[in-house]
């Protein structure tokens, strides 16, 4: 009887997964992005169209580059195992602005991927 009740404990608990979510960063589109044209668009039209950026680095007197960055994904991990997974992606916009118009701008997608085994010991 207690071999039975085990077996269904180990069953159960291999079972339960634990996920969370996560969004970080300021979320925009790559339709946003296209809107952006080099040479033309101002830092004023960037602020309304995306908002403030995350990052402005001063280059030199002239030059200020902006970055936008937007981070989600989920994470889980199970109970029996301890493994956890994640699946997050980086969506990322740098932009060059010259004399507060852009003069240049990248955008990405980096997807990052994870698989972690734990393991506890009692002592």
């Amino acid at each position: 009887m207690k071999l039975i009740v085990m077996i269904a404990v180990l069953l159960a608990l291999s079972a339960c997964t634990y996920t969370s979510n996560m969004n970080v960063g300021t979320n925009f589109s790559s339709e946003q992005a296209a809107k952006i044209v080099k040479n033309k668009t101002t830092d004023s039209e960037l602020v309304a169209l995306l908002g403030q950026p995350q990052v402005k680095t001063v280059i030199n007197e002239t030059d200020v580059k902006w970055i936008y960055s937007y981070t989600e994904g989920s994470a889980s991990t199970q109970a029996l195992t301890m493994k956890t997974t994640s699946d997050f992606t980086i969506h990322t916009l740098d932009i060059l602005l010259r004399n507060g118009v852009v003069l240049n701008f990248a955008e990405t997608h980096t997807p990052m991927n994870m698989n972690l085994n734990t393991q506890s010991t009692i002592k």
